[in-house]
């Protein structure tokens, strides 16, 4: 649809980007869709993990032109990185 303005593909912390997850990228890629990448379940492995996830995650990013290269991780458990993703989703809707 013309009038969508990002998806958001959720991957789980633990895991990364699985070959699923890959498949939607290259058919997001493919339809010119602007996509960003939700981290959830972040509050499932340590700190330490987390940040080396994100950086492996950028990396792959990097080669797919619809891909919006800020991760977001989220916790729905801790509540962290809810009300960025909030205010990503507002900022995209209040710029229509």
């Amino acid at each position: 649809r013309a009038q969508l303005r990002r998806c958001c593909l959720l991957i789980d912390a633990r895991h990364g980007i699985k070959d699923p997850d890959r498949k939607v990228m290259a058919m997001l890629d493919g339809s010119a869709v602007s996509y960003q990448v939700v981290i959830v379940k972040s509050d499932k492995i340590t700190e330490t993990e987390l940040e080396v996830r994100i950086q492996a995650i950028i990396g792959d990013l990097a080669v797919h032109p619809a891909a919006h290269p800020r991760v977001i991780p989220t916790s729905s458990r801790q509540g962290s990185g809810i009300a960025e993703l909030r205010a990503a989703l507002a900022a995209l809707a209040k710029n229509r």
